[in-house]
């Protein structure tokens, strides 16, 4: 996974593009300087005009072994945010088999930064819940998907009626904060470096107050019972079904 991310630093580091280690990425440079030790991915934190420069460019000057995961990229796809995937490799989920029809390789999430409108706590945390549950169930799992779509569509008029009105914050799109967060704009910039496996890469400048906000109370490691992977198989020399259908054409 580090390949993954090293490829991502290339490409911002020669467009001038900016991104930061986030979630438990971050989390695991704080604590273990590295990878949480039941952790499974990596994760990364871009503007969202930056994400977009990025999906644009990616595709020509990522090297030929990793694959750029988007709607776009992958019809079946459904997250809204973006993936690097490994080609030559297959990470399957607790809750996956491996014949779904999407790119399942090892892989790093590529979450896009957006500014939040200025609106109570109270209200966004509302709005983030039934945004976020609604859309989840009407295009990912597709249960009720009239109702689900429609409560996502009143949803998303209420974030347009108070786009107008912009805070100093920012988070993921509203569709992927199932953490219902927003993070004060000076937590982030200007950005630091923190040591993740041996590298230096940038990271939010007050990390404690970032981690506080999002995690709680974060320098403790959980209990052991809470230290779960969701990875059910990791294959580092199996492509795997979208992979090869793929390398078939």
């Amino acid at each position: 996974q580090i390949k993954l991310l090293d490829a991502l630093r290339v490409i911002c580091d020669k467009h001038g593009l900016i991104y930061w280690i986030d979630f438990g990425t971050l989390l695991g440079a704080t604590r273990h300087k590295g990878f949480i030790p039941w952790d499974d991915d990596i994760d990364v934190s871009m503007p969202i005009a930056d994400y977009r420069k990025f999906l644009k460019i990616a595709q020509s000057e990522l090297p030929e072994d990793i694959f750029l995961q988007t709607s776009k990229t992958d019809k079946n796809y459904k997250q809204c945010f973006s993936k690097l995937c490994d080609r030559n490799s297959t990470f399957l989920h607790d809750n996956e088999t491996g014949e779904e029809l999407y790119h399942q390789g090892i892989y790093m999430d590529i979450f896009p930064s957006v500014i939040y409108p200025r609106m109570p706590f109270s209200l966004r945390k509302i709005l983030l819940y039934f945004t976020v549950r609604s859309r989840a169930n009407a295009v990912i799992s597709r249960k009720n998907v009239f109702i689900n779509y429609s409560i996502y569509l009143v949803c998303k008029f209420f974030w347009l009626l108070f786009s107008p009105f912009k805070s100093n914050n920012v988070a993921q799109t509203v569709e992927d904060n199932g953490y219902y967060y927003a993070i004060p704009q000076a937590y982030i910039y200007p950005l630091i470096e923190l040591e993740f496996e041996g590298k230096l890469y940038p990271a939010p400048n007050k990390v404690h107050e970032y981690l506080s906000l999002m995690y709680g109370e974060y320098t403790q490691t959980p209990p052991v019972e809470m230290r779960i992977s969701r990875a059910k198989a990791i294959l580092f020399d199996m492509p795997c079904k979208f992979q090869r259908t793929l390398n078939k054409r």
